[in-house]
């Protein structure tokens, strides 16, 4: 099992998000299960930070469709490695607008590729909780 944690720049309308990260969710709803990839999407402030994983040659292919993808623009790995296990079973793919929300920092970027670094499994449960406590919020259940 492989892991991909990256960041874009979105380059299109703020106005747009709305509407983009609706078409990008039912795209990967639609891709993702044949792919076995799973993972979620979170926008904030014209950036991007997704966590994909499955097989490395599927997240390389969608790797490739996202770097082409005239939304999105810089794109960053900020971790790319194998993992014991799944940590997304029922995260086919969802997205969060963080936009209205408490800032993501640098800082707060680089805390998730050391703990990732340190070899700590983070499960699904432990990231949507992290994103919670960070943001103060509850409702996103």
């Amino acid at each position: 099992m492989h892991l991909i944690i990256y960041t874009s720049r979105y380059t299109g309308e703020t106005s747009q998000i709305a509407d983009d990260l609706r078409t990008i969710t039912q795209t990967a709803k639609h891709n993702n299960p044949a792919l076995n990839i799973t993972g979620l999407l979170f926008y904030h402030n014209q950036q991007f930070l997704q966590i994909i994983e499955g097989e490395q040659p599927d997240l390389e292919g969608l790797m490739d469709v996202v770097t082409a993808d005239p939304r999105h623009a810089e794109v960053i790995r900020i971790v790319d490695q194998e993992v014991p296990e799944r940590g997304f079973n029922d995260w086919n793919m969802d997205s969060f607008n963080l936009s209205d929300q408490q800032q993501l920092s640098p800082d707060q970027l680089k805390a998730i590729k050391e703990l990732y670094s340190q070899n700590f499994a983070m499960q699904s449960d432990t990231v949507v909780d992290f994103y919670k406590s960070m943001l103060g919020d509850d409702e996103t259940d």
